[in-house]
């Protein structure tokens, strides 16, 4: 009788032990979980404030999150394979930010084109007589957007009391773009030293259009190199394609056998470390 007691409590103990610790290891992750969301969502509503996008942070990880389950299923469902669940499953994790990345660099490309048509109203606009808060305005009420956005956040800032050169330095700082810092440095040293400003401007817009001139050189240069590397990219998907087209048979222990995993999971390695090099070669910063 005694012994008996002894091993149901020994039992009753142990089973109390491993719910605790599993209960440990849910909280634990759960808040992991929840550090995680937050530091995204506030990751990603900085992005999203940024470029002026109109969708919220908390929608935008929903969606990641059903992109991620959705790309998951259909990898599985595809190939029948644990790694392309898994793999799925990480390309619909990254396709959401893939978009929020590009969008956010289109944006800034046209920034960029924008720029020169901005001095040039600053400076026709200080020759007219205008104060440089006013020109700023001009360039907001006169220019399209991306530009129009930002010197009107910078107008704003400037009527909610922030000063003239944190405002433009606030600019800078949100926008990381070279020839905006030529602009704000400019504006700056200006402001300090003195001089024409409006005749700086046009001088600045003149060595912008010369810098952009340079790189679409540099561009059709290298425009091959380019092309050579989405073909060598996008070979080893091509010839997957055509071998499991023509001969199913023998593709198939590449997906549903641990060596084929093996295997497939090396070659993802050498081809990321490839495309890396690659994008190293055919970039050229100016």
């Amino acid at each position: 009788m005694k012994e008996s007691i002894i091993f149901w409590l020994s039992n009753i103990l142990t089973f109390i032990g491993f719910a605790l610790l599993g209960y440990s290891i849910y909280e634990a992750v759960l808040l992991g979980y929840k550090k995680y969301r937050e530091e995204y969502i506030k990751k990603v509503g900085t992005e999203l404030n940024k470029n002026f996008m109109p969708y919220s942070p908390e929608q935008f990880y929903k969606n990641t999150i059903l992109s991620a389950i959705g790309m998951a299923i259909v990898g599985y469902l595809l190939f029948d394979s644990i790694l392309f669940l898994i793999l799925f499953g990480a390309l619909g994790y990254y396709l959401p930010r893939m978009f929020l990345l590009l969008t956010a660099k289109k944006r800034a490309d046209k920034l960029e084109l924008q720029l020169v048509d901005a001095l040039y109203v600053l400076s026709n606009s200080l020759s007219a007589g205008l104060t440089l808060p006013q020109a700023c305005e001009v360039v907001s009420k006169q220019l399209v957007p991306p530009v129009s956005q930002e010197f009107g956040l910078l107008v704003n800032e400037m009527r909610l009391g922030v000063p003239f050169d944190q405002a433009l330095e606030n600019m800078a700082e949100r926008l990381k773009s070279n020839n905006f810092d030529l602009l704000v440095t400019a504006i700056l040293i200006s402001r300090q030293t003195g001089g024409n400003i409006a005749e700086i401007f046009k001088r600045l817009a003149e060595s912008i259009k010369e810098i952009m001139r340079l790189e679409a050189k540099v561009k059709a240069l290298t425009a091959q190199g380019r092309m050579q590397a989405v073909v060598l990219g996008g070979m080893p998907f091509a010839l997957a394609f055509v071998l499991a087209t023509i001969s199913p048979d023998l593709m198939q222990p590449l997906f549903n056998t641990p060596q084929g995993t093996l295997i497939l999971f090396i070659a993802a390695i050498f081809w990321l470390i490839g495309i890396y090099f690659l994008r190293k070669v055919i970039n050229i910063d100016i």
